[in-house]
């Protein structure tokens, strides 16, 4: 049997429209960075935040457009951000964009959604704007020649993202996969090997993805847009897709994204959630919907 761990609140947005659609939470120094993905349904624009851990003051930089991503570039400050079509830099001290460095294909079926960064450039996935046709994909973007070049077609919301020794796990949200490929970078090719773990026993919707420490498994969050109170995120070994551990998150059943974190031999995880598209009936049994919570895990 699992282990069952009690995610806890450790950040409640003021504003609605941070709650809306948190994603990519990252810790970066002594700050939790994540992105509002957009504002509202009828608001189709989102920001960065910058949440201090200590004092746990956020404080939000707004974007011309939905992000989808952002990774670190190594340059104080700055961050690569996939918004709405594009990869632009954003200067957190500027508070500004300060240069598009790709395109992908135009296409306004499709935003940018998850990616990682990787030597060189990044991976990163597009998701359908209605999350029922097959029109994403996955790419890859080379810093050098900042060119993006589409590594596998036929995805629906490509999602969380791992990259390790030759392996690329990914996730499909709406055909709940979570699929291990073989990545070869010189070529540019994805080659499926196997599913993680079977769609039907996913509890959820998978979304994002980090690895734990050491690689050997990783944590899925679940977004449920069914009428339940609370929300799951899971601990899946990926050599067999065995369920190590299982998180529950109270009052917040759309969770969007994990994030690991290590302090004095300590891990922490950290959780993104939603109030997308939710019903006042669902939100009245979800009060803590679009809370960022924290589960500690003992050394």
């Amino acid at each position: 049997m699992p282990r069952r761990v009690e995610a806890r609140p450790f950040f409640r947005p003021a504003l609605e429209e941070q709650r809306y659609l948190p994603e990519c939470p990252r810790v970066i120094g002594g700050s939790l960075l994540w992105i509002s993905i957009q504002y509202a349904a009828d608001r189709p624009r989102g920001g960065i935040n910058v949440l201090d851990l200590a004092s746990r003051e956020n404080v939000h930089h707004a974007l011309p457009g939905r992000p989808g991503f952002f990774v670190e570039t190594g340059e104080p400050g700055e961050l690569l951000v996939g918004l709405e079509r594009r990869l632009v830099l954003y200067d957190l001290n500027r508070r500004a964009v300060t240069q598009t460095l790709a395109h992908i294909p135009e296409d306004p079926r499709v935003i940018i959604n998850d990616g990682i960064a990787i030597p060189g450039g990044a991976i990163f996935g597009t998701k359908h704007l209605g999350f029922s046709e097959p029109v994403a994909a996955l790419y890859h973007y080379d810093h050098a020649t900042r060119q993006v070049r589409e590594l596998l077609g036929g995805q629906t919301c490509s999602n969380g993202k791992y990259l390790h020794d030759g392996l690329l796990v990914d996730i499909d949200s709406k055909p709940k996969t979570i699929t291990e490929y073989r990545y070869d970078g010189a070529l540019g090719a994805l080659h499926p090997l196997r599913l993680i773990a079977p769609p039907e026993a996913l509890p959820a919707l998978p979304d994002g993805l980090r690895p734990m420490p050491g690689g050997q498994s990783a944590i899925v969050a679940y977004y449920n847009p069914g009428h339940v109170a609370d929300g799951v995120a899971q601990e899946i070994r990926l050599s067999d897709g065995e369920v190590l551990t299982e998180f529950v998150l109270p009052g917040s059943p759309r969770v969007t994204c994990p994030e690991v974190w290590e302090l004095d031999g300590a891990t922490c995880v950290f959780f993104t959630t939603a109030t997308e598209g939710m019903p006042p009936e669902t939100r009245a049994i979800a009060p803590e919907a679009g809370t960022i919570f924290v589960a500690g895990l003992a050394p």
